[in-house]
């Protein structure tokens, strides 16, 4: 896995510059070119009312890269900036496509011009449509750079993508970062019956498998990267009724500091009732979650 070019999605909110600082991070470890863009809304540009107010807005911004960019340039990092027009969502996904950008960098809750004139999220219509991996982030209190050491990997030991993991031994070979493993076994309301001695036998036996598809994975990996066997991966399995609330729980217990998680969600009925787990990872997550298609 390389990261050679990060598309950074800036809308003017607190929530896009602290995804700058992870774009920082990436750019750095990675050496990657960072390209900072801003999306008009299209809908209110040809709008008479709000013509001179876009102006203004759009002045306000390019100003605000220029002086991004001659910040970063002066710390040896590649930036190039752009503001462009249309729906925000649709401009991201495109120009990351037309790029062959490796990674969207978004805020996960922004509250700038983009948010506050479109209906519904504009970070999940980009993890949604998109084929790049997307890492949200949200607003931190501390103003220090931020640093990835833990990295949680959440997995369902039914499917049969190992590209979140892969992901994450990138990472955390390039970030000297821990990785922990996780799997939800969910209980849902016809589960209760189940004896706790049958479910202590299930958390086992996915404990087992999870151990053992990691280790695959790693044995795999060490054929051509002996840095691999020096990685120090965990796994556990739990039971929750909630898998994202399980694996958010999960990941404030062991502190991490991203999350990396496949966009596929449980298929059928049950995701039509629980709606899909990564959109509720990233939406309340406490860290920074990167989230990719299988």
């Amino acid at each position: 896995m390389e990261i050679k070019k990060i598309l950074w999605a800036f809308d003017g909110s607190k929530e896009s510059e602290e995804a700058l600082k992870y774009s920082v991070l990436l750019g750095k470890k990675f050496g990657s070119e960072i390209i900072g863009i801003h999306v008009l809304p299209e809908k209110l540009i040809y709008e008479s009312e709000f013509r001179d107010w876009i102006v203004k807005v759009e002045e306000r911004i390019k100003s605000q890269l220029t002086s991004i960019a001659y910040e970063l340039t002066s710390q040896g990092l590649n930036f190039q900036r752009l503001v462009l027009k249309g729906e925000p969502d649709k401009e991201i996904v495109e120009f990351a496509r037309r790029e062959k950008a490796n990674l969207i960098v978004m805020g996960k809750r922004g509250q700038g011009v983009v948010d506050r004139m479109l209906t519904g999220s504009t970070t999940l219509k980009v993890l949604r449509e998109s084929n790049t991996p997307v890492l949200t982030v949200k607003k931190r209190d501390e103003k220090a750079t931020p640093d990835i050491r833990k990295i949680l990997v959440p997995i369902d030991i039914c499917e049969d993508s190992d590209s979140a993991i892969n992901y994450a031994i990138d990472l955390g070979l390039k970030l000297k970062a821990g990785i922990s493993v996780l799997y939800v076994f969910s209980l849902y309301f016809y589960d209760y019956e189940i004896p706790y001695t049958a479910l202590d036998d299930l958390i086992n036996a996915s404990s087992i498998e999870l151990s053992r598809r990691v280790e695959e994975i790693k044995l795999k990996r060490q054929v051509t990267d002996n840095e691999v066997a020096k990685l120090e991966i965990n796994t556990e399995a739990i039971h929750g009724i909630s898998t994202a609330i399980s694996i958010v729980d999960y990941a404030s217990k062991i502190d991490a500091d991203l999350i990396v998680i496949n966009t596929r969600g449980r298929k059928g009925v049950k995701k039509f009732i629980l709606g899909s787990v990564t959109e509720k990872v990233i939406q309340e997550a406490p860290c920074a979650v990167l989230a990719l298609k299988p």
